[in-house]
């Protein structure tokens, strides 16, 4: 049995996905096997597939698009190792990532999901999103803080938790999941560059960026409703400028609503107790102000 899983689905990203695969394969930490999964491609991402001899590598082939939900979850029921790491097609691992990642859950065994930092090219920008836990847990109210092609997940809490990727949230199924955990498991974010995340115009967020914020204001919606609160549409969108930065601190009118609410939000949790209430008033302050984490 190998101490990882690298679960890698695949779907007409024969432009990129050789370089995902062999960022894989050059781990300086060699117990892995690699499942890789295409989801019925049309370009020629199955054949170059299919030419791979390294016996780490796990090989499945649909016959027809199925989805990267429902690939994902045959990823996790296929997964033997003992932990678990998602990789996307169109990325590229660090060589020393899997030795870092799994050193860390090795040291912290009550830490059953950690993610990273990445860049979006080499020598770019790190992206640091917030390290332990509770800021990770407050965090999540406003957007994904969690890069899903750079996690690591405990196998075994995957199995006593019954964990899957919910079909209902199309497009934002990482996120949704991560608010669930988050008040089940501990998780935490590595501020070490771990991935070269591709932008293109082909990944999710530019193809499906509508029905991706739908789905993401429903996991906000039902993450408010463990405090007692039901959004209207004109909240929603106050909350929506507030986390994307739209806050203008020089419209009174503007920035008074925004403070509103956000005392309205943390009166509730003062009430509910669901996140830690510093850093939920922190994480407004931040918002309203123009400060990114």
């Amino acid at each position: 049995m190998p101490r990882a899983s690298v679960i890698l689905p695949v779907y007409n990203t024969v432009a990129f996905v050789w370089e995902a695969i062999h960022s894989i394969l050059v781990q300086t930490y060699p117990d892995f096997e690699l499942i890789i999964i295409d989801d019925g491609s049309t370009d020629g991402s199955a054949f170059l597939i299919s030419q791979i001899t390294d016996p780490r590598v796990v090989k499945i082939f649909h016959s027809t698009n199925q989805g990267l939900v429902a690939t994902l979850n045959e990823g996790f029921n296929r997964a033997t190792g003992e932990y678990i790491v998602r990789m996307d097609s169109d990325d590229i691992s660090t060589p020393d990532r899997l030795d870092v990642q799994i050193s860390f859950m090795d040291q912290n065994p009550l830490i059953d999901v950690c993610g990273a930092a990445f860049t979006t090219s080499s020598g770019g920008v790190l992206k640091v999103n917030p390290a332990s836990h509770e800021e990770i847990k407050t965090w999540l109210l406003f957007h994904c803080c969690i890069c899903h092609p750079v996690t690591i997940i405990r196998n075994s809490m995957i199995h006593r938790l019954n964990i899957q990727y919910d079909s209902n949230y199309p497009h934002a199924e990482d996120y949704e999941m991560w608010n669930r955990l988050a008040s089940q498991v501990q998780i935490a974010n590595l501020p070490i560059n771990l991935l070269y995340y591709r932008q293109h115009k082909g990944q999710v967020s530019n193809q499906h960026k509508a029905i991706q914020d739908a789905t993401a204001r429903r996991i906000r919606q039902r993450q408010f409703s463990q405090l007692g609160l039901e959004l209207s549409d004109e909240e929603n969108q106050i909350m929506l400028d507030i986390l994307e930065f739209k806050i203008n601190p020089y419209d009174y009118h503007c920035y008074t609503k925004a403070v509103g609410f956000a005392n309205w939000v943390l009166d509730q949790n003062c009430k509910y107790q669901i996140y830690n209430q510093e850093l939920l008033s922190m994480a407004f302050s931040r918002c309203i102000s123009h400060l990114p984490y």
